[in-house]
């Protein structure tokens, strides 16, 4: 059967397929966030929302920025650039870094760097909090600033 491009409409069969008009714009914006809920190592089972965005932000700022060309450009963090640089300058940038990083994922609302310490001569400790629609993450993070190649 041959139509018109006047007579195609909802509904219409169109090679074996029926082509169906978009018409719920609030079911595409709220889709879950879904992600794999691992135990000891092993994949149990699905969780969304605050589960997911706890295993999000542990995930972005364990991933360095441009390295995967899996995710996009704006994915991961920049603390790498920090390697080799003094502890007072890393001090002052990584509060910047880690907020940037995180506030790049729209579910995220706000990011508060509340201590930054030293744990050992290169070591520098960071803790915070990540506010999302879900919820409050902890953050919990440290970095060596030795390359340990």
């Amino acid at each position: 059967m041959v139509m018109d491009s006047d007579e195609l409409d909802t509904g219409a069969l169109l090679d074996g397929a029926y082509l169906e008009e978009d018409t719920d714009d609030e079911e595409d914006q709220e889709e879950p966030t879904l992600t794999f809920k691992v135990d000891h190592g092993r994949i149990r089972y699905k969780t969304d929302e605050l589960d997911a965005m706890v295993q999000a932000v542990d995930k972005i700022l364990r991933t360095d920025r441009f390295v995967y060309a899996i995710y996009d450009d704006q994915y991961g963090n920049d603390l790498n650039e920090l390697i080799g640089k003094s502890f007072d300058y890393a001090e002052t940038e990584v509060e910047r870094m880690i907020v940037e990083a995180l506030t790049a994922d729209e579910r995220v609302i706000n990011v508060e760097v509340e201590k930054i310490w030293r744990i050992a001569k290169e070591i520098l400790g960071v803790s915070g909090t990540c506010y999302t629609v879900y919820g409050d993450v902890p953050i919990e993070s440290e970095m060596t600033l030795t390359n340990e190649s």
